[in-house]
């Protein structure tokens, strides 16, 4: 049996709130944790592509010392123009909160269907997601 990760449907007043003016899963349970499954999937756009991932758990205990949420994601899609790179293969990041919003199974499922693995004379999964990551942090 394969559980899906948690997919918020778009419903209600029909308004598609931007991608940035939507708000993080609260976490459930003791802090900062998030439920071990279903686990909400999230975007982080960049200027070029947008990363998609599960997350594993919100560390909350940096806002005491004044600095920001940090976030543990595990990849999963990453999407650049209309081209969908599968990224199970790299590791997990560990990353600020700013910038992550959720993913709408409206957008998500079918990316799914689209993601491929990188070809032998591309660059691979992990050499992407650098990339991506890269373009965020000195952007």
């Amino acid at each position: 049996m394969t559980l899906w990760p948690c997919l918020p449907a778009r419903c209600g007043s029909g308004e598609d709130p931007s991608i940035e003016e939507r708000p993080l899963p609260a976490g459930r349970g003791e802090e900062g944790s998030v439920p071990t499954s279903p686990r909400p999937i999230l975007a982080l756009p960049g200027p070029q592509a947008t990363l998609y991932g599960e997350l594993i758990q919100a560390s909350l205990h940096h806002l005491e010392a004044g600095s920001q949420a940090l976030l543990w994601v595990r990849p999963l899609l990453l999407r650049e123009g209309s081209q969908v790179w599968k990224l199970r293969a790299t590791p997990d990041l560990l990353w600020p909160a700013a910038g992550f919003v959720p993913a709408y199974a409206e957008e998500i499922l079918p990316l799914l269907e689209q993601a491929r693995d990188p070809g032998p004379h591309e660059p691979s999964a992990r050499q992407r997601l650098q990339g991506f990551l890269r373009q965020l942090w000195q952007g």
